[in-house]
């Protein structure tokens, strides 16, 4: 089932739901993808570059406040082979063809030529083509768009000849500044970044991701930033709080009362997590990250296929667990020698009740984009 009937179930609330499309085992490598950008562009390709997807540990939901977050890079990402042309068109493709103007994916492109155009980067009688292959979930909240978008603009600065741009979106930037054994710690209303120690393979720590496929039955994102937004009006910035529960008090409001709740202690437990990851303590974040879990409850999330995932992860012996970004993805921190337990718990939950069987992958703190040939 295809994202756009995924998501019309989510709004009929009909169906069992699922992971929605494929999670390839491979991206195409650099031959197959130079193969097709020569099969459908009809020259070589400049070079090919690479970017990871994403996954947000913690703060991600602050974003229309400004909030920082926690972010690593994946494993999994985007393989892009880049051209530039003299007709002015930018044009997208995968191994099995073009992509329409309106596909997300060339939207992206789009979004990255505009933004280079403006700052030089890229003449206006200059177009661009792209081939792109993946071994990352379009629609698992993994930052598959951002993936693409990261690539194609370090592409873009490596054949100006320029640094990359300092004016990029918080999404691309995480993908553009991480490393391997990091965590990015992003400010979400300046975009600036710091890279945390978070080496799990040296304390012997794992990320297990579960992609439910779960969707909600609207998108929450925009109703969640003008509450917030809203909040901020009354309040000031909600970073600035420091008596909350007096704050709680002069809001009148049920629902913007939990909002606030959030979104300022979520930003304390950053806070810790931050603390305990620059002294190297990794593993005691994650009754933080089950504590931001819970508390996501202030925000009308998770869903209940998450709930499910996170709840058997900490029952077979994660650290901690916690949904990711917007929809159906949950991960779990995991000493690597019970990986399998959590993995093999959380696929016994979902049979018991019935549920499709999520995808399960695991993960280490990965190295950002780069160039690759």
């Amino acid at each position: 089932m295809g994202f756009t009937g995924a998501r019309l179930r989510a709004v009929l609330g009909t169906g069992k739901g699922g992971p929605v499309g494929t999670w390839p085992e491979a991206a195409p490598g650099p031959a197959a993808l130079t193969a097709g950008f020569v099969q459908w562009f009809g020259v070589e390709p400049s070079g090919l570059w690479h970017a990871p997807g994403r996954l947000a540990l913690m703060g991600e939901h602050n974003a229309a406040v400004g909030g920082p977050a926690l972010f690593v890079a994946l494993p999994w990402g985007i393989t892009a082979a880049v051209g530039i042309s003299d007709d002015g068109r930018t044009r997208t493709a995968t191994p099995t063809g073009p992509l329409s103007d309106r596909h997300r994916a060339s939207r992206e492109v789009a979004a990255v030529v505009a933004s280079a155009r403006a700052c030089g980067r890229l003449d206006d009688g200059q177009g661009l083509r792209v081939m792109f292959g993946a071994d990352l979930p379009a629609h698992a909240s993994l930052g598959h768009s951002a993936a693409l978008g990261a690539a194609v603009t370090l592409a873009l600065a490596n054949l100006s000849g320029s640094d990359l741009p300092e004016e990029v979106p918080v999404s691309r930037r995480v993908c553009l500044d991480a490393a391997a054994g990091r965590v990015v710690r992003v400010n979400q209303g300046s975009g600036r970044t710091a890279l945390l120690p978070f080496d799990l393979v040296a304390a012997d720590l794992r990320l297990v991701v579960v992609d439910t496929g779960a969707l909600p039955r609207r998108d929450l994102r925009p109703v969640r930033a003008a509450e917030l937004s809203r909040a901020q009006e009354l309040l000031g910035p909600l970073r600035a709080i420091q008596d909350l529960r007096a704050t709680l008090h002069r809001i009148q409001n049920p629902v913007l009362r939990e909002r606030v709740e959030f979104a300022v202690t979520e930003t304390h437990r950053l806070n810790a997590a931050v603390g305990l990851l620059r002294t190297d303590r990794f593993g005691e974040v994650g009754p933080i990250l089950s504590s931001s879990h819970l508390s996501l409850r202030k925000f009308d999330l998770p869903l209940s296929a998450v709930e499910v995932a996170v709840e058997a992860a900490a029952l077979a012996g994660a650290r901690g667990a916690r949904m990711t970004g917007w929809a159906g993805t949950s991960f779990a921190l995991v000493p690597s020698e019970r990986v399998a337990d959590v993995t093999d718990g959380v696929l016994e939950a979902f049979r018991r009740r019935g549920r499709p069987e999520p995808r399960v992958r695991v993960a280490v703190p990965s190295e950002g984009a780069r160039r690759v040939a």
